[in-house]
């Protein structure tokens, strides 16, 4: 069997093992290493993988993966992420459709905690949906702001899934956390319009509440300050150059923690929860990326990007007719599995066709993360849908897809606007100090 047929064999031979919910990081490394075994032999192999091992686990961009993830556990166990919601609720609980912004805003920041579309949908599932049946608002607005919100989170720093990206890719880690800041602005605006949108042309209810009093107004922006800080200390200091993408990670842990312990909310217990869950989760991402790397070796030894970058040549001189295929194939794999598995598989061979039509890989970055984002939430199967149907089953699919549908539009718009002006993207990492 040739090369290139044994790669397209493992590619397809991995799609399925994830369909089949094999852990990812299993279901590579083990294509992986028995592609590269037919390929180069078995003590070839062998050897590949102690290297590979090696390489991921010393490897220096990824020493900031476990301090981002210990930031997100330490402000989950200081509350952080369960005062969002009804810190948003509170300021914006009044107006027309205000919590839905509460959801969207709660979830973006729950997503930046979690580093899971899935587990954001599914929690703020629990949390918020009740509240907006109970305020009046319709269930289709409802399901889609929080089925939509869930997507939000993967862009924010500190982004787990850029860290990972950043490595495959061998870019960047600053200039594409960098590259997030206009985006994530796109997509909140976008947002709000998808909730207000529908609302004044009466296709959604969302009924005012009574204001919140001063006081209560007070309390809910002082909840605030810790989280918006965290955010900007990460952002500015990148910014100007004052941290590196390391130290960011090592300071905003550092900060989490400091804030947990002066205001008593972190208890010992919950710091020795916050290191456990670090290393379980931290446990799993390397295993993972070590079966990535694997996986990439042996399609690398296939020739199979290569032979991509081949097909793609009649229109490597169009960018713009390269990016819509990818488009359309990531908005069809969103619909059938998780962003990161999507990612993992696609990026090896996609990285080759980018470089070879001249892409920016910053912005292609942020563009297949979006792109994949938006799947998810893609009816009539993205996967974000089917997670909000098993927390409240009581919510039919159609009204999941009716209420999807105006951010599914925000989305597209949002994509659509970022290929036009990728400046967008790349403004902020090309002028940074």
């Amino acid at each position: 069997m040739s090369g290139l047929a044994l790669g397209g064999l493992g590619f397809a031979a991995a799609i399925v093992m994830i369909f089949l919910e094999i852990p990812v990081a299993v279901a590579l490394g083990l294509v992986g290493l028995i592609g590269s075994a037919m390929i180069i032999g078995f003590s070839g192999a062998e050897a590949i993988g102690a290297t590979t091992v090696w390489d991921s686990l010393t490897n220096y961009t990824l020493t900031m993966l476990p301090l981002f993830v210990m930031m997100g556990n330490l402000a989950a166990r200081c509350g952080l992420s369960t005062k969002l919601y009804q810190s948003m609720s509170v300021l914006t609980g009044h107006r027309r459709g205000g919590l839905a912004l509460a959801t969207i805003g709660a979830s973006a920041g729950f997503g930046m905690i979690s580093g899971s579309s899935l587990a954001t949908t599914a929690t703020m599932g629990r949390i918020a949906l009740p509240q907006m049946r109970d305020a009046g608002y319709s269930r289709s607005l409802s399901a889609g702001s929080v089925a939509a919100g869930g997507t939000l989170g993967i862009l924010i720093p500190p982004s787990t899934v850029l860290v990972i990206y950043a490595f495959i890719a061998e870019q960047s880690i600053r200039s594409l956390l960098l590259a997030t800041a206009g985006p994530i602005f796109l997509a909140v605006l976008l947002y709000c319009l998808a909730i207000w949108v529908p609302i004044w042309m009466g296709w959604s209810s969302a009924p005012q509440r009574a204001r919140a009093g001063l006081a209560e107004r007070r309390d809910a922006l002082r909840e605030l300050l810790p989280p918006v800080g965290i955010f900007g200390l990460i952002m500015g200091g990148l910014y100007s150059g004052l941290f590196t993408a390391n130290e960011t990670a090592a300071i905003g842990a550092s900060v989490v923690l400091a804030y947990g312990l002066l205001t008593r909310r972190l208890s010992a217990d919950g710091l020795m929860a916050a290191v456990m869950d670090t290393a379980m989760t931290c446990g799993a991402l390397y295993l993972v990326l070590i079966g990535a790397n694997l996986f990439n070796f042996f399609l690398a030894l296939s020739g199979l990007p290569f032979s991509l970058t081949d097909m793609f040549s009649g229109i490597l001189d169009q960018p713009f007719l390269v990016i819509l295929l990818m488009l359309a194939i990531y908005l069809v794999l969103g619909t059938l599995m998780d962003s990161l598995a999507m990612l993992l598989l696609t990026v090896p061979l996609f990285v080759p066709v980018a470089q070879a039509a001249g892409i920016d890989l910053v912005w292609f970055g942020i563009f297949a993360v979006t792109v994949v984002e938006m799947g998810l939430i893609t009816p009539p199967v993205g996967m974000n849908l089917f997670v909000l149907k098993t927390v409240s089953p009581d919510v039919k699919l159609t009204e999941l897809w009716v209420g999807v549908t105006p951010f599914v539009i925000a989305d597209l718009i949002r994509v659509a606007i970022i290929i036009v002006i990728p400046a967008i993207v790349l403004w902020l990492p090309l002028n940074a100090l």
